[in-house]
């Protein structure tokens, strides 16, 4: 496995090196920080809405009651 980085520029394959490499980088390290952001925001209302409908099936609400409450 090589730990170089190629791009491709007007079908030329060549080796990423110095700004550019940098600038890939940096931008790859941004893309994964914004999926962990977008992930971790999705598991947070999914776990809200789980804590809601526990809460509605405490109060004694059936499946079908707490379905036509929350869509």
């Amino acid at each position: 496995m090589s730990d170089k980085l190629y791009i491709t520029i007007d079908g030329k394959k060549q080796e990423a090196k110095g700004e550019v490499l940098e600038q890939i980088l940096k931008d790859q390290a941004e893309f994964e920080a914004e999926q962990s952001r977008i992930e971790a925001e999705q598991q947070a209302k999914a776990n809200a809405k789980q804590s809601a409908m526990n809460k509605l099936k405490a109060l004694g609400l059936t499946d079908n009651e707490i379905e036509g409450l929350m869509g």
